[in-house]
């Protein structure tokens, strides 16, 4: 058997080699826990983000959530795994959490002003205060 000498050479697809996290330029009025979209090009290297609205096509689909803020317009979201330290009162019997109308949510959003609501499921709660996000970007529209 031969020994690994340089990491580099393992297989791309190696949880070394996941991003989970992003930092991005957010809107000082994203809060830490909020389903987060894409709202333009990169600025000085960070994704633009803004809290996702599931009643606005613009502002669909949510890419992850917001875990952190350093200032009010640089923060951290998480794409991908358990989010960890954000939500308490997890309700684990729910096959998974949705982006709601205000965060995230156990039913569909309702629908808005247009007459519907984009259905995007975030993330599955695998403990009370973790909700394990899939990375899944399909979305549905509720009429």
């Amino acid at each position: 058997m031969l020994d690994l000498l340089n990491p580099l050479t393992t297989y791309r697809g190696d949880l070394r080699y996941l991003r989970f996290t992003q930092d991005v330029a957010c809107l000082s009025s994203d809060v830490v826990g909020s389903p987060m979209c894409v709202r333009g090009d990169r600025l000085n290297g960070k994704w633009r983000v803004e809290t996702a609205d599931p009643t606005e096509d613009s502002k669909m689909p949510a890419i992850g959530i917001l875990i952190s803020k350093s200032t009010p317009t640089v923060g951290v979201v998480q794409l991908f795994g358990p989010v960890i330290d954000i939500y308490t009162g997890l309700d684990l019997t729910v096959r998974s959490y949705m982006v709601g109308n205000a965060g995230i949510t156990k039913v569909p959003p309702s629908p808005g002003g247009g007459g519907y609501a984009w259905v995007q499921h975030i993330g599955k709660p695998v403990a009370s205060d973790i909700l394990f996000l899939a990375g899944d970007l399909l979305m549905l529209k509720r009429k």
